[in-house]
């Protein structure tokens, strides 16, 4: 393995030796706040929510500023971010948006709201092109939902964590009833109208053949796998204070997985973009988003009442972590651009810790979903809590990969796997 330094540190070569698949990239020191391009909203529509589910970042991880947001958005609120979002188009040269209702739950908001809102966006953003999903949580889902979502093409996610048992254990109603059955039905009613993904928290209690098992038994076209929204004072299950410095649960557990999805060669098996962008990094493509990789995070959230904030998982890091004073109804959306936190968070792939920026594999997992790094010592200065498991399940996919590839590929290249023993060693010896 070669580390290569220049004025400016050019990442690492995620071989032992020779040139690699994967183009390496120049780290930037300094940010640049006018080349940002926001264009991907996550848009409260409703701020409560039907269920209560333990690990919610929005109402069970320490932050409270949601009770003092209106339940749901109010029409003037709607007029004054259609307007606001015109204007950063047309100042900002921006012809394509990505807007995510959520909530809460945001069918709490109603139809005609929900009718109403897309009618005003629309109207307002003229040559534009407005991309709506809804990330719902499926309880109320049915087919006057779904007929509306088609009629305003709304692509529809929705969360479910796995079989009845596990998915229970955390997503449950206010008392404490399990939403499996109903979330069930939600998909079903979804999968016979439109084509949408399903997201999951990874549960590492959950066997991954059985997990597996239960998205082909939902005919899920596409799973995204988020890891639990915790960090250095917040440590998720399994992952104990004093840990021993190799272990690795959650990516033991990802590699399983893995290996389970990428080895399934029926018609039907579901995309799984974790898993996809790290193997298409590998192979050199341009792939990546907020929890891996190293492009830019160009999403922000417009609260219930118009605030302007960064993504709202950073409310795991402190109460109130996400507040500022910008909103939609006196401020500009590129404001945002001002404020640390969100330079951070819209660089985050970039702005790492010593150890990260030392790491081979840093040009693939761009340190990890930001939250996940954070200490009330350090902030954002560290590994992500999931480093071992990340380098370990990286490591583990660039071996496949590679296992696959012709020997004269490997040998002219000059590429040979690397380890996650020689991972940890490189990186815990610093």
């Amino acid at each position: 393995m070669h580390v290569r330094k220049e004025n400016r540190r050019l990442s690492v070569n995620f071989s032992k030796q020779g040139t690699c698949l994967i183009v390496p990239c120049f780290f930037k020191n300094h940010i640049n706040k006018l080349n940002m391009l926001l264009d991907e909203f996550v848009f409260k529509i409703a701020s409560r929510c039907n269920l209560n589910c333990s690990y919610c970042y929005m109402y069970n991880m320490g932050d409270n500023t949601y009770l003092k947001q209106p339940k749901v958005m109010s029409i003037d609120t709607v007029h004054a971010f259609a307007r606001a979002l015109k204007r950063h188009c047309q100042n900002n040269a921006i012809r394509r948006v990505d807007i995510a209702f959520h909530g809460g739950e945001p069918l709490l908001a109603g139809k005609d709201l929900i009718r109403e809102t897309v009618k005003i966006i629309n109207e307002t953003v003229v040559d534009v092109e407005v991309k709506y999903v809804i990330q719902t949580n499926g309880t109320l889902l049915d087919d006057d939902w779904m007929d509306l979502f088609n009629e305003l093409d709304i692509q529809v996610g929705i969360s479910i964590d796995g079989p009845k048992k596990f998915h229970d254990m955390y997503r449950v109603y206010h008392n404490n009833k399990g939403s499996f059955d109903e979330v069930v039905k939600g998909v079903n009613v979804r999968n016979n109208k439109s084509i949408g993904g399903l997201i999951s928290v990874v549960n590492i209690k959950i066997p991954p053949k059985d997990l597996f098992d239960f998205y082909l038994s939902l005919n899920a076209r596409s799973v995204n796998l988020l890891l639990p929204d915790c960090h250095y004072d917040n440590l998720p299950d399994g992952m104990a204070k004093l840990r021993d410095k190799r272990e690795a649960k959650y990516g033991d557990w990802l590699i399983e997985l893995y290996d389970i999805w990428v080895s399934y060669e029926k018609k039907g098996r579901p995309k799984i973009p974790y898993f996809e962008n790290i193997i298409g990094m590998i192979l050199g493509l341009e792939k990546g988003d907020e929890l891996i990789g190293k492009r830019k995070n160009k999403a922000l959230t417009i609260e219930t009442d118009g605030a302007i904030e960064v993504v709202d998982p950073l409310r795991i890091c402190e109460n109130g972590f996400t507040r500022n004073e910008l909103n939609v109804h006196k401020n500009e959306i590129s404001d945002i651009e001002e404020l640390p936190i969100y330079q951070m968070y819209y660089n985050s792939h970039e702005r790492l810790c010593a150890k990260c920026n030392a790491c081979p594999i840093q040009t693939i997992c761009g340190g990890g979903y930001l939250g996940h790094r954070y200490s009330r010592s350090n902030g954002f200065d560290n590994a992500s809590i999931y480093c071992n498991d990340i380098m370990k399940m990286v490591s583990h996919i660039q071996r496949d990969i590679f296992s696959r590839l012709p020997e004269n590929i490997l040998h002219d290249l000059h590429l040979e796997a690397i380890s996650y023993d020689e991972l940890f060693e490189q990186t815990n010896t610093l």
